[in-house]
């Protein structure tokens, strides 16, 4: 397996260099082919936004740096122009294929060891894409993901319960897991709800239907590395739960209704831009000072319809100066799980013995808070930039017994374009959750005091403006000191080379 992944980075690493002196050949895809720019327009490196971009998607994808943008073919006009049809169809595609290795080894409390490999040629996922503003006004955005390979796990295996997996089945190759997907994003955005005569355009919109939460950086597809961030996707149960959750929630779907944040939800939300000093045209200047906030609701539940009544808050309001940005993103969730789920996995009612939960139906409440900041010296043409993410989470009772859990965490990733069709970027990823024992109370969770780093890093040649080769390795550790008489340990090391195609 180390021999084929050696071998494919080196092909990659020759290719790529071949390609990097080959003359540009800049493709166009879906908004780039309606207004006749290039993608670099609004992407430092595909997928990720730059400044931009980040104005062009706040405007509902009509406006670059608050200036009004003409499409190459004129709309279709109807209801007396209150509403409009794209005369270029607002399609895109992305497709990424490749080669992924992953190697995971865990140490129960027992002391017991298991060890699995596996590697695959993969068709890593294909998507469809309609975006488009519909008029002054209206614009919506879709995402279909159509094909997706996957490595097991896909968020890395963490917690006592994967840690305890040693049974023979955990001992041998890994399967990746491959699915047909049809459905991910769906929304549809009213920019500028008040009349210009009352207020700036774009500053106050709002957004119904399935989206990610607005934190600073994607927690989904958007992000620039293969791997997901950490923080984004774990709860108390990943990090707590001596039983893995599969086999925690037996019943039909009841796990994709746990939220995470990295979970697109469904949502209605407020949103805006304000430049307080100027106007919007002056977002084009690095020296503006401009507001974004967002403010909304949320199922909580994922993409699913809300399972216990509860509905949950959320916001984000950010600064953004001299290309630097400096935001704070807040989360209030009256109660993260349902009547079935606490009920499914209690101990007195899972038929496998494998329950966590006390079977008193108390609310589970989660509160989380914390800063995103960009430092970045592109302003100053030096293609740099640092990103970094910290939460802070607290859930008021995660196994039912009156017992809290706090646990904090981040990431921090650097990026640089060596040449303008070359970046490497380096993350570090970390949590850390205060001790938990809920055993004197009568539960079966604990002693716990997690602890989890992931290092990732990785580089991309963008052949084209719309395609790229992407080769990543990271490397991610779970612990927990506090079990005995060993201490629990997952070590995964996941290595990547693809090719993605936007068009």
């Amino acid at each position: 397996m180390r021999r084929v992944g050696w071998l494919w980075l080196v092909l990659a690493v020759w290719s790529g260099t071949i390609l990097l002196w080959s003359p540009p050949a800049w493709a166009i895809p879906a908004f780039a082919r309606r207004y006749g720019v290039t993608c670099s327009t609004c992407h430092s490196a595909w997928p990720a936004l730059n400044a931009t971009g980040w104005s062009f998607k706040m405007s509902g994808y009509r406006r670059l740096n608050g200036r009004d943008l003409e499409p190459t073919m004129k709309d279709i006009e109807l209801a007396m122009q209150a509403l409009s049809i794209p005369a270029i169809p607002p399609l895109a595609v992305t497709a990424s294929a490749g080669f992924d290795s992953q190697e995971i080894r865990r140490r129960a409390s027992d002391g017991t060891r298991a060890n699995q490999t596996g590697s695959s040629l993969d068709m890593n996922a294909v998507e469809l894409f309609v975006a488009a503003p519909f008029g002054r006004h209206l614009s919506t955005f879709l995402e279909f993901p159509m094909f997706e390979t996957k490595a097991p796990a896909n968020d890395r295996p963490t917690g006592p319960g994967d840690a305890n997996s040693t049974e023979r089945e955990f001992r041998r190759d890994i399967q990746f897991e491959t699915e047909s997907p049809t459905f991910e994003k769906g929304k549809l955005l009213w920019n500028s709800l008040l009349p210009e005569t009352m207020a700036p355009v774009d500053s106050l919109n709002i957004l119904g239907g399935v989206d990610e939460l607005p934190f600073g950086f994607s927690p989904e597809g958007r992000r620039l590395s293969a791997r997901p961030y950490l923080i984004y996707r774990r709860r108390a149960l990943d990090l707590l739960s001596p039983t893995t959750i599969d086999n925690l929630l037996t019943g039909t779907g009841e796990e994709d209704r746990f939220f995470r944040f990295g979970e697109p939800q469904i949502q209605v939300a407020l949103n805006g831009v304000l430049v307080p000093l100027g106007v919007l045209t002056d977002l084009a200047k690095p020296e503006a000072f401009v507001l974004e906030y967002h403010l909304g609701i949320a199922n909580g539940s994922n993409v699913n319809a809300d399972a216990n009544t509860e509905k949950d808050f959320f916001g984000r309001l950010a600064i953004h100066w001299w290309g630097q940005t400096l935001g704070v993103f807040g989360y209030k969730s009256p109660d993260t799980y349902d009547d079935a789920s606490r009920d499914d996995g209690s101990i007195g009612i899972n038929i496998n013995a494998s329950g966590i939960f006390a079977g008193a139906q108390r609310r589970n409440s989660l509160s989380s808070v914390g800063p995103d900041l960009t430092l970045s010296l592109e302003p100053w043409d030096v293609p740099l930039w640092l990103e970094m993410q910290a939460l802070f989470n607290r859930e008021s009772d995660p196994t039912g017994f009156k017992k809290s859990f706090s646990w904090w965490g981040g990431f921090s990733q650097l990026n640089w374009k060596i040449v303008k069709p070359v970046i490497l970027y380096g993350r570090y990823d970390w949590i850390r959750g205060n001790r938990f024992d809920d055993t004197g109370d009568g539960g079966v969770t604990g002693p716990v005091r997690p602890r989890e780093w992931a290092a990732v890093g990785g580089i991309q040649w963008y052949v084209l403006e719309n395609f790229k080769l992407l080769t990543e390795y990271s490397r991610h550790e779970f612990r927990n000191n506090l079990s005995t008489p060993t201490s629990q340990k997952i070590n995964e090391n996941f290595f990547t080379v693809r090719a993605s195609l936007g068009f």
